[in-house]
């Protein structure tokens, strides 16, 4: 959902309109967060390891015993409310996601960010939409991650990775903001039993500013047990300063392929190789365990070469085949990766709306592929 190596910039007609809608019903003019109340501890066991530090012992990288965790991101066309929540569609996805071989899902909340750095958002019908498709996944045997983002549209800013401020008082109201914002979705995720928390996605351009990002986790240690993450743009997760600090490197899986316009499958084979390698590296040198929080592909012959990208490039016919093989091949390279502890996919959305367009991931032969991967490998993904 990218254009650039360094932009996710998709200003759609859908993306106008969630924009629209957060503004209308969810976010503009935030107030004070009212109180969540949070229940006793989940059981939830320590973190990987207790290394802090910014020369690791040497050690290999840390690898998983069994399969990775199979995850799905559930996004929404609006701003979740009335699409999470919902007790006629979200059960009926959460069933069909396990008959795939789905055991994960995430779901990503939002707040509007402005060009003064403010963050804003309305506590209120966010609640509900957030704990119950939770605990909903919970209670069916799927484990759960939160996962807020930042609403940049009509913001002036062109991606997440581009909200930066030139003002102390900017930067200061942006990091007083987003902490409330921030810690009020940790303790919907203590209140739910979230297994995982990320305290930000995509913001690159704020990593400098590291301590005021060591008290963001600090705070949310304080209200969340859980483990918890930071999603980091593919091409920017060795620019995190506080890996140490967080249970998991998460990466956004954007990773190009291959530069070819219609690659083959042994050059996307080949494609994986650098990064499984990056990838274990980076495990290696934090002493963590690597999620991707995000990997998907859009109808584009330019899939390969620029997966963050939902612009139609090229053929429709041979532009739907690559999707599916991208989405296959990287599947594989997964699971044949024990650095890789966990994926989710993007995405899949609430409702009966099956098609293939951008990301999306909920037609037949998409599904033949995941079921094929992580429900019975045997299986003709075809």
């Amino acid at each position: 959902m990218f254009i650039s190596r360094k932009s996710k910039f998709c200003l759609n007609f859908r993306n106008t309109f969630a924009c629209l809608s957060i503004l209308v019903f969810g976010l503009g003019g935030c107030g004070t967060i009212g109180p969540v109340s949070t229940p006793p501890a989940p059981s939830v066991s320590a973190p990987v390891d207790d290394f802090h530090g910014e020369n690791p012992p040497p050690s290999g990288p840390v690898l998983r015993a069994d399969t990775p965790s199979r995850g799905v991101v559930v996004s929404c066309y609006r701003w979740g409310p009335g699409e999470w929540d919902n007790p006629e569609t979200m059960p009926a996805l959460l069933a069909e996601l396990r008959s795939l071989g789905v055991d994960a899902i995430q779901i990503h909340p939002y707040a509007q960010i402005s060009r003064d750095g403010a963050v804003t958002y309305r506590p209120g019908p966010v609640t509900p939409a957030t704990v119950k498709p939770l605990r909903w996944a919970r209670e069916r045997g799927l484990s759960t991650l939160l996962k807020p983002h930042l609403a940049y549209w009509g913001s002036g800013f062109a991606w997440r990775g581009d909200i930066t401020f030139t003002t102390e008082d900017q930067w200061q109201r942006f990091f007083r903001t987003y902490t409330d914002f921030i810690v009020h979705q940790a303790r919907l995720a203590a209140v739910a039993d979230a297994d995982l928390f990320a305290v930000g996605t995509e913001l690159h351009l704020t990593l400098h500013r590291e301590a005021d990002w060591r008290r963001v986790i600090a705070q949310v240690r304080a209200v969340y047990p859980g483990r918890l993450t930071y999603a980091a743009n593919w091409n920017e997760y060795a620019d995190v300063p506080f890996w140490d600090a967080l249970d998991y490197v998460g990466v956004q899986a954007y990773f190009p392929l291959s530069p070819a316009s219609s690659p083959t499958d042994q050059q996307l084979i080949a494609g994986w190789q650098p990064v499984r390698t990056d990838l274990r590296a980076l495990s290696a040198r934090h002493q963590k365990p690597v999620l991707l929080t995000e990997l998907g592909y859009a109808v584009s012959e330019a899939a390969a070469r620029e997966p963050w990208s939902d612009a139609l490039v090229g053929d429709p016919d041979a532009a739907a085949q690559l999707k599916l093989r991208c989405m296959r091949i990287a599947l594989e390279q997964i699971a044949d990766e024990p650095v890789i502890h966990g994926v989710y996919l993007w995405k899949w959305f609430p409702g009966n709306r099956d098609h293939a367009d951008e990301f999306v991931l909920q037609y037949d032969p998409m599904r033949r592929i995941i079921r094929s991967a992580w429900q019975d490998p045997a299986a003709d993904p075809r």
